[in-house]
């Protein structure tokens, strides 16, 4: 077995996709495929049973998500999703799919996912944040998160801020971007590097390196600036009297 080769497995309820994907794929030289399937039941034995490195997955499975064999197989795959359904972008970028392909297929596209599962066989492992992590992430450290449907690589340091949002939270980067995740404010409280980032309400994490000015408030809250940003940030009566406590001299 070449060490080389990306041993892939092709699912796709629909008979001629999967025949043209994979022929799309004989240009790609480091992709082996070993394996397909055309429905849920059979996806999940085939990868049980081949352990591959990469799945190519479609969505709809004759009416069934294929979202839900994640949890159904014994190994942990990388995931091109590749499908006529926009609807589950977010939901698969939470599993940390490493791409979500509309069709039909655009070449230079699967080239971009397949060139970003070579990147990451052959990089440092990436952080993971995982329920129940303790391990606090360093401002350099890198991690993976979608913007628009895409994964990115970015810094921690260059997160200006975390809002909660229901049960995700809104993570805006130093150039605006945003990125939405399934991960609760308190997370990410244990996660950052405690240097940097500062809780300053139950829903607002923000990063220090990027406060222009905190200035008193209405009943003994507070106000906070940050760059680029006209509107100011509540910051909580308890949150306030602990930065006090903390930062004042």
């Amino acid at each position: 077995m070449n060490k080389d080769k990306i041993r892939s497995v092709v699912v796709d309820d629909v008979d001629m996709m999967r025949a043209t994907l994979k022929k799309v794929l004989d240009n790609f030289p480091n992709i082996e495929i070993i394996g397909e399937a055309s429905d849920y039941e059979s996806a999940r034995e085939v990868i049980n049973a081949t352990q591959p490195d990469l799945v190519f997955l479609d969505i709809d499975l004759n009416g069934l998500t294929s979202i839900d064999l994640l949890n159904e197989i014994t190994c942990s795959p990388k995931i091109i999703f590749i499908t006529s359904h926009p609807d589950f972008a977010i939901k698969a970028f939470e599993l940390n799919a490493v791409d979500y392909i509309l069709k039909p297929i655009s070449s230079d596209r699967l080239k971009k996912a397949i060139d970003r599962v070579t990147e990451m066989n052959e990089e440092q492992p990436v952080a993971a944040f995982e329920e129940g992590d303790e391990e606090r992430f360093k401002p350099d450290q890198i991690i993976l998160l979608s913007f628009d449907s895409k994964l990115n690589f970015i810094k921690i340091r260059d997160i200006n801020y975390i809002e909660a949002f229901g049960n995700y939270t809104k993570v805006y980067m130093n150039d605006n971007k945003l990125s939405i995740t399934y991960n609760s404010i308190k997370n990410w409280d244990n996660r950052l590097p405690e240097d940097v980032f500062i809780q300053i309400h139950r829903s607002t994490i923000v990063n220090l390196l990027n406060v222009i000015k905190i200035e008193k408030w209405t009943n003994d809250t507070g106000r906070l600036f940050l760059k680029g940003m006209e509107k100011p940030f509540e910051i909580s009566r308890s949150y306030f009297f602990q930065i006090k406590k903390k930062y004042k001299v």
